[in-house]
């Protein structure tokens, strides 16, 4: 089985690190999208993280997706008693008072309401220091993130294989049409000559057509009839498709430019012969192109 170093743009990693401090969790989830959008979810106290967490994630090569990072906290010890900022809790009822009475409202505050106000309820800071909580966080991220970029690489490797198997099927159909496209243009070559014989006699036309007349109209038939270009662009096109997921890295961008020249090939032969069978394998092709690019879609 080929394996292919080729990574999906979905993923998911997660890593706890716990000290006799804290407790922190690292969670990595992306979907795809067309270029790297990134948010990064820290505590309010801890947001000058977040241009680290950028950074390491480019050192990483997380370069395309929608990606989400979130570092939490949870205090150990003596350090997860919370307390009520007493300072704070009294403004608020102060304020709430005030406006009431000049807006006329009746009614008072209850206790659950205020709790859930910020600042009320507090803990004691830990370390606010960003270069110490960095060095607890970065081991714990790179875990996340190792675990984050296995499984896209796992579901990348599955998609490549997926992808090659249609090839295949592609190029199968490629080799039918290549050995078809004589047949089909001399067949329609005598469809047009019978049909020019039985218009002649249907118009009651005794006299021959013109050779010559004739044989222009059918080079330019038979022009019009040619896929010959359209097959050696369609070859070239697999050729390079199979090349860049072997190759593997970030593939998404060109492969999805290269299915949409497959498309577009596989389109033009279907206008330009009007072959039953050659139409069938069209829309085979058709569909394998399209199950092609949904894969694609997700590869980085």
């Amino acid at each position: 089985m080929a394996r292919y170093s080729v990574r999906s743009m979905t993923g998911f990693g997660r890593a706890v690190a716990a000290s006799d401090r804290d407790r922190m969790v690292a969670e990595i989830r992306a979907v795809n999208g067309r270029f790297l959008k990134l948010a990064v979810k820290t505590p309010p106290r801890y947001g000058g993280l977040e241009e680290r967490v950028k950074v390491l994630l480019a050192e990483q090569a997380v370069i395309r997706g929608t990606v989400e990072v979130g570092l939490y906290f949870d205090a150990a010890g003596e350090d997860a008693v919370y307390t009520i900022d007493s300072v704070a809790l009294a403004n608020y009822v102060r304020q709430a008072r005030q406006a009431a009475k000049r807006l006329k409202l009746k009614g008072d505050l209850s206790i659950n309401a205020l709790l859930s106000l910020p600042g009320v309820v507090v803990r004691p800071d830990q370390d606010d220091d960003l270069d110490a909580v960095w060095a607890r966080c970065r081991p714990c991220l790179l875990e996340a993130l190792d675990r984050f970029d296995a499984m896209r690489r796992k579901e990348g490797a599955a998609m490549a294989r997926d992808i090659q198997a249609r090839l295949d099927d592609l190029r199968q159909h490629w080799k039918a049409l290549k050995d078809a496209a004589p047949v089909s243009k001399q067949n329609a070559v005598a469809r047009f000559r019978e049909r020019v014989g039985k218009a002649l006699e249907e118009a009651g036309v005794s006299a021959p057509c013109s050779p010559e007349a004739l044989d222009r109209e059918i080079v330019m038939l038979a022009d019009r009839l040619d896929f010959s270009e359209e097959l050696a662009r369609l070859e070239s096109h697999l050729q390079q498709m199979a090349g860049t997921l072997a190759a593997g890295g970030e593939v998404g961008k060109k492969l999805d430019f290269l299915t949409q020249e497959l498309f577009r090939e596989i389109n033009t032969i279907g206008s330009k012969c009007q072959d039953l069978s050659v139409t069938h394998r069209v829309v085979e092709m058709k569909g394998l192109v399209e199950k092609i690019r949904e894969q694609v879609q997700n590869l980085e």
